[in-house]
């Protein structure tokens, strides 16, 4: 009895023991592979301060996944800047070796580069808007060597927060721009010299 239920519980066992080996093993992509270093730097030495419960700066490491920096560029362009100054870790806490940290700093800016060049994000385009007055009398000396007078050919430029060169308020309206176009005919004359001008005018 006692020999039949030894030989039972071997079988068993044998038969565990193949279904584990049978098993295949869990597969790590090869970017797990390549980041897993990484990874455990920042387990090691910034997700104790940069976390959801803390929150220090504002930024919680282990909510992002070094894997995929294309995900949270935003927030990985914080911990570069500070790792590329030695910033981080602080004074007083540990640092791992010099080799591992270059390494974390040259995976993050290629990664940054290799995502910024696969969805290019140039932000907001500012509002498209005209010279003004003396930004437009600086252009035409600057390209013609000809001095105007800008409040002579055009009109007073609006302004904004006390200011005469903001993009919002320098807007073109269907008569300012024929203001434009009549001092361009004027200043393009006297660019050629235009015998009708007498001489020594100046606009």
């Amino acid at each position: 009895m006692l020999k039949n239920r030894t030989t039972t519980i071997a079988s068993v066992v044998s038969i565990l023991l193949a279904a584990s080996a049978a098993r295949p093993a869990a597969q790590v992509s090869p970017v797990e592979a390549s980041t897993e270093p990484h990874g455990k730097l920042l387990a090691r030495y910034c997700v104790s301060c940069h976390n959801e419960r803390l929150k220090t700066a504002g930024v919680m490491l282990d909510q992002v996944d070094v894997a995929h920096i294309d995900q949270n560029p935003a927030v990985w362009e914080k911990v570069v800047r500070k790792l590329r100054t030695g910033m981080m870790p602080p004074d007083g806490r540990p640092r791992p070796d010099t080799q591992a940290y270059m390494a974390m700093v040259s995976y993050l800016e290629t990664a940054l580069d290799q995502a910024s060049a696969d969805a290019p994000n140039p932000g907001w385009p500012a509002a498209a808007h005209r010279l003004n007055r003396a930004e437009y009398t600086n252009a035409i000396r600057d390209l013609f060597g000809l001095d105007i007078d800008g409040r002579a050919l055009l009109a007073a430029d609006d302004t904004g927060y006390g200011f005469d060169n903001i993009g919002d308020v320098l807007t073109i309206s269907p008569g300012l721009m024929s203001r434009y176009m009549s001092a361009a005919a004027k200043i393009s004359r006297q660019a050629v010299s235009d015998p009708t001008l007498p001489p020594g005018t100046m606009m």
